[in-house]
């Protein structure tokens, strides 16, 4: 699991088929609750997640391993404190991902 909090770091280490990243550090003030160039940024990371690789601008516990990158399923939410741009957040980043990077 990935976790975009305050509280909580982020640990960029898969260890599981599937990733789930909690995207909360939106805030109510920013219409799509990242700016764009955060949402372009956590676009290209689930790309690489989605692909079975590493995002290289994340923390990692352990040292990577080496393995051959599977193609593996991406859940990401955006949900954060107030939650009103949450929504709006989540539709950038459908968005972004839709884009050629």
């Amino acid at each position: 699991m990935y976790t975009d909090h305050v509280r909580y770091p982020n640990i960029a280490d898969a260890t599981g088929a599937f990733i789930y990243a909690r995207l909360q550090r939106g805030k109510a003030t920013v219409a799509t609750a990242y700016p764009p160039k955060e949402i372009k940024a956590w676009a290209g990371r689930l790309r690489h997640m989605a692909q079975g690789e590493d995002p290289a601008d994340l923390p990692h516990i352990a040292s990577p391993t080496a393995r051959k990158p599977a193609p593996r399923e991406v859940f990401a939410y955006v949900i954060h404190e107030g939650k009103i741009r949450a929504p709006a957040g989540a539709m950038a980043l459908i968005g972004a991902l839709g884009e050629k990077s």
